[in-house]
């Protein structure tokens, strides 16, 4: 099967195109299937039996079904409210952009795994007489430190011990205001110094939800026994397109990560045997103190690269996503 891409970006910053088109065309090329990535429109091949379009591509959907009425038309990352009849599939990173993504027959989930941190040696835990915390990610994730992340970083940093705050990020002349805490900051443009930066920490974070109080103050003062609404329940806000890809690269370097409350995080987290997640500042503060010790710190990480390895192979999650491709009606 000739399987091909169309993008209009091809940065290797944006990890939709290095992970969903760059990386995946070679793994289907290993499967033993044809794939190429074109640029522009007039380049496609006419044989192409199968077209994924990119994030930056998939607007020219109608355009190319045109053109090409027979092709298997499929779409990476897509905004959940654009429906077009001519895609046949969507490709999405998590459960939670799976569900979003109901006005399609064909959705299928493509772990957002990166092949540039596949054996990579483990990050070896040592004592130290400070407590690195890293983030990498888009800047605009850096708000949903606020408000219980940030509490739980400069209490630690107060009463336990000095917290570095390492951040990696692709625009390192963000404004960052909200939530950001009041300890050690250091930030870093995403380039190759990235696994140096990240095998310097000691600890990971991905924030990925927001406490709904931030945004409305009186929702927790709706409550009814009747309707199964309590003052004591979560509050949460997270982006459809919530997904695990950047915990994973804690994973493959060897260093433990605390997850938060999306659903995408518990489907590797629990295969584990760690529960190490939180929400408020005070579950924070628990993980931080529970992974102040180095020597626990690399028995989590060596489990946790074996669990991933097993379960995140993407040879084999690319000939899942080939047989699936395959069976489309």
């Amino acid at each position: 099967m000739k399987i091909n891409f169309f993008t209009l970006n091809q940065n290797e910053n944006t990890a939709s195109y290095r992970i969903w088109v760059k990386d995946l065309s070679t793994y289907i090329l290993d499967a033993g299937q044809q794939s190429k990535i074109f640029t522009k429109i007039e380049e496609i091949e006419s044989d192409t039996e199968v077209l994924i379009l990119c994030k930056s591509a998939y607007k020219f959907c109608d355009k190319i079904k045109n053109m090409f009425p027979e092709v298997l038309l499929g779409a990476i990352n897509i905004p959940c409210n654009f429906i077009s009849n001519n895609i046949d599939f969507v490709i999405v990173g998590s459960i939670e952009e799976y569900v979003s993504m109901s006005h399609y027959e064909n959705v299928f989930i493509y772990p957002l795994i990166e092949k540039k941190f596949m054996n990579v040696p483990l990050k070896p835990h040592i004592a130290k007489n400070t407590f690195d915390v890293f983030f990498h990610g888009s800047y605009t994730h850096l708000f949903k430190f606020q408000p219980f992340l940030k509490n739980a970083i400069e209490l630690f940093d107060r009463n336990v011990k000095k917290i570095n705050l390492k951040i990696v990020t692709s625009d390192v002349n963000f404004k960052w205001e909200v939530g950001k805490p009041n300890v050690n900051i250091e930030t870093y443009k995403y380039d190759d110094n990235f696994i140096k930066i990240a095998q310097s920490c000691d600890i990971g974070v991905v924030p990925n939800v927001s406490d709904a109080r931030i945004f409305n103050k009186d929702i927790q003062s709706i409550v009814s026994t009747d309707f199964g609404l309590y003052d004591t329940d979560f509050f949460i806000r997270m982006k459809n397109k919530t997904n695990p890809g950047r915990a994973y690269v804690y994973y493959q370097l060897g260093i433990p990560v605390i997850h938060d409350m999306c659903p995408s995080s518990f489907e590797l987290m629990c295969k584990t045997d760690y529960n190490i997640c939180a929400h408020d500042e005070f579950s924070y503060l628990r993980e931080f103190t529970k992974l102040l010790d180095p020597v626990k710190r690399n028995k989590i990480a060596t489990k946790n690269k074996s669990v991933f390895e097993k379960h995140y192979n993407p040879d084999n999650h690319t000939t899942q996503l080939i047989k699936k491709i395959k069976e489309i009606k």
